[in-house]
């Protein structure tokens, strides 16, 4: 069986009320029955009271024994009480029930002897005489100096019948009561319970994570109904609270992922409580791996972290903001700025570490020291050897011919050297910055090859080396910028017979091969020169890197070549691989793309300077009508967004030039065109210079663009253009 304190609500509430009605009835019963019973008793005590004081009247003194007993007996029956007549001494000389000669004395009687001290006295026990419970009453009477107590009893057994009478109406009375108030009870315990069901109900959707609204509705106007309003108002504020901390937690996480900085919150213990993805990278933790309430020394155990944590965890913010630059790993490095954690009272929570990687500024400010040393130490040679040389041929000149001569070779030998470090300088900003724009199209590796070695028979017979090339039969084409990927082979051969010795050889090949399922041609210079130590293998196409930095000044290199050769490679997306042997000489291998070579097809660029609207729509009739038979371009000087009306107009005839962008010259090849069309402005003044074999032409076709008037009129003017575009590109490929 339950305990109570176990039992459900209905019943706590059902068994306490029950207990208050059976306490209340048993305390009400007691008590009432007490009551009645003293009242009855005080009642009756009283009468015997003025009985007695009436028999004091009529019972005469100086008599004792029979005669008295004889009175007494006459006048109980005529009470239907018992009567005796006691002396001060305490001897019975008078009783209406025993012989009084034969009676004990009485002055031991709790009431004679109460009456004796004070006139008066009750007393209620059991009677030996008569066997059952009595209520004496004594009087004590005085008259004519004569005293005696006078006694009157009653016995209390019917009295009892009366009491038990009364005592069972009162418990079915009371009886009758409990059961309607405990039937009362119970229903409204049952009631009680439901609304707070209700409440338990609402609390376990909370708790789950919901918020209803209008969950709790009462029209009642008790307590109860006032809490389940205050509870729906509670759920519509933690609802509007939750929502809005979500959305501010969502923008602070997100904050969080996007920064490129690494965020680290900890609290006055050390302990890390929120990390960004950027901190997990910059500390290497692996994916999955908790560490909310970890130490910040378990993401890194370098001393300098040790010493920021120590540092910041001491470290008073009102004066100054904390910043420290450290390097957490060799050529790592991280500027930490730190800040205070604190509630709106001030409280302080702990700390906020941002860590900003500086490792790539570290590095380029390294490159860019080491340029600018460099760059002004391979300036101020050159510019110290011409200026000693002519401030000589100025104030001192040599008298011999041949010694001024000497000097002046000396100039100009340094003049072309600082020509070629500027030239070469100008280049490599060119390509690291994007200037230099590739036109790739498909190059003959072993025509490329042939053109470039050209350059260089007559200086390497010169120098006694053998200067060889070793091309497969059908090498193929790769794709790229011929101009620059003659750049390229010029450079390697150059540094091949350069640092190649006298007698040596310097070979050249080219062949296909396969990588990753990938078609390329390997291109290699090699030489069997002094060689290039390993360590110094992963620098040399930094700029002006040098092995043998005296060798190579007196041999006339920039520094510069090997670096420009690494960014024409990787503008073609190609590899570079450089192998090398102390004493057996170096190899340099160049992979590119190979592919098919293209059919020969007629290039026809249509020029305009703002390359907005006519030589738009010419490019998107000619590619709609050529078929793939030409190689479609436009053009401008000036070039500005494609019009919308022209996208529209030439909607209206099925040709779409949305995906069409302006661009200017620079993104043309112009040595492979064929012919130009010009459409405004004076043909010879807006072209470029081209070859002879570059066929021109020239369209007068008014602008669109600059029409006035309402929609309708423009929008016509712009149909009548394209009209005549379409018309004239039509003429233009049929009669090819």
């Amino acid at each position: 069986m339950k305990r109570l304190w176990n039992l459900s609500l209905v019943g706590k509430v059902f068994f306490s009320y029950l207990a208050v009605t059976l306490l209340l009835g048993v305390g009400f019963y007691l008590s009432a029955n007490s009551l009645i019973r003293d009242f009855h008793i005080g009642t009756l005590s009283h009468r015997m009271e003025q009985e007695a004081h009436l028999l004091g009247r009529v019972l005469p003194f100086g008599i004792e024994g029979d005669p008295l007993d004889a009175i007494c007996r006459q006048l109980a029956g005529e009470l239907g009480s018992r009567i005796t007549v006691i002396t001060l001494e305490g001897k019975v000389v008078g009783d209406s029930a025993e012989p009084s000669l034969k009676m004990d004395n009485h002055r031991s009687r709790p009431e004679v002897r109460e009456a004796i001290e004070s006139g008066t006295g009750s007393a209620q026990r059991y009677s030996t005489t008569v066997g059952f419970d009595m209520l004496y009453r004594a009087f004590h009477q005085r008259a004519d100096r004569q005293a005696r107590i006078v006694r009157i009893a009653i016995p209390l057994k019917d009295f009892d019948g009366v009491i038990r009478g009364m005592r069972r109406s009162l418990f079915a009375g009371l009886a009758l009561a409990s059961v309607a108030g405990l039937l009362l009870a119970w229903w409204f315990s049952k009631y009680l319970s439901r609304r707070v069901q209700r409440l338990t109900d609402f609390t376990a959707v909370i708790a789950e994570g919901n918020f209803p609204q209008g969950f709790l509705t009462s029209h009642e106007r008790d307590e109860i109904s006032l809490l389940e309003r205050r509870l729906n108002d509670m759920s519509q504020r933690i609802y509007d609270n939750l929502v809005e901390i979500t959305g501010e937690r969502e923008k602070a996480d997100s904050i969080l992922r996007c920064m490129i900085e690494g965020v680290v919150v900890i609290d006055p213990k050390g302990n890390v409580l929120v990390i960004n993805d950027r901190a997990k990278q910059m500390f290497h933790v692996a994916d999955g791996r908790e560490i909310h309430g970890a130490s910040i020394l378990e993401l890194s155990r370098h001393p300098d972290i040790r010493a920021v944590l120590d540092e910041v965890l001491k470290f008073d913010f009102t004066s100054t903001p904390y910043r420290k630059e450290i390097e957490i790993e060799e050529g790592a490095w991280f500027i930490v700025n730190a800040a205070p954690l604190r509630t709106p009272l001030r409280m302080t929570l702990g700390s906020i570490l941002v860590f900003h990687d500086v490792t790539e500024l570290k590095r380029l400010e390294t490159i860019r020291s080491d340029f600018v040393a460099n760059v002004s130490h391979e300036l101020r040679t050159p510019l110290t050897a011409i200026q000693g040389y002519v401030e000589t041929l100025i104030h001192t000149p040599p008298a011999d011919a041949d010694m001024q001569r000497q000097f002046l070779e000396i100039i100009v030998r340094h003049a072309e050297r600082l020509g070629r470090l500027t030239e070469d300088l100008l280049t490599l900003a060119d390509l690291e910055s994007g200037k230099i724009r590739i036109a790739p199209r498909p190059v003959d590796a072993g025509r490329l090859i042939e053109q470039t070695l050209e350059v260089f028979w007559e200086r390497a017979g010169k120098k006694d080396i053998a200067l060889t090339q070793q091309i497969a039969d059908h090498c193929g084409y790769v794709r790229g910028d011929p101009d620059r990927l003659q750049q390229l082979l010029i450079n390697l051969i150059d540094n091949a017979i350069k640092y190649t010795p006298t007698g040596g050889q310097v070979a050249v090949s080219a062949a296909p091969s396969q990588a990753d399922n990938r078609m390329q041609i390997e291109i290699s210079v090699a030489d069997n020169g002094a060689g290039i130590p390993e360590t110094d293998l992963p620098r040399l196409t930094e700029r002006f890197y040098r092995v043998d930095k005296a060798r190579s000044r007196d041999l006339g290199g920039t520094g510069l070549g090997l670096a420009i050769v690494k960014h024409i490679v990787h503008a073609h997306g190609g590899e570079l691989q450089i192998t090398s042997e102390l004493n057996k000489g170096t190899t340099v291998t160049v992979r590119l793309a190979s592919v098919e070579k293209e059919s020969a097809k007629n290039s026809i660029l249509f020029l305009c300077t703002g390359n907005s609207c006519r030589s738009q729509m010419a490019e998107g009739f000619a590619r709609q009508l050529a078929n793939g038979n030409y190689r479609i371009f436009s053009a401008g000087t000036e070039p500005k967004g494609v019009h919308p009306l022209a996208i529209q107009v030439m909607e209206e005839v099925g040709v779409d030039i949305s995906r069409q962008t302006s661009k200017g010259l620079d993104a043309i090849v112009l040595a492979d065109l064929d012919q130009v069309i010009t459409l405004c402005g004076d043909a010879d003044e807006r072209c470029p210079t081209l070859a002879a074999k570059v066929k021109r032409s020239h369209w007068p076709l008014a602008d669109p663009a600059s029409a006035r008037g309402s929609e309708a009129e423009i929008l016509a003017q712009f149909r009548q253009v394209r009209d005549q575009i379409k018309q004239r590109v039509a003429a233009l490929l049929t009669d090819r």
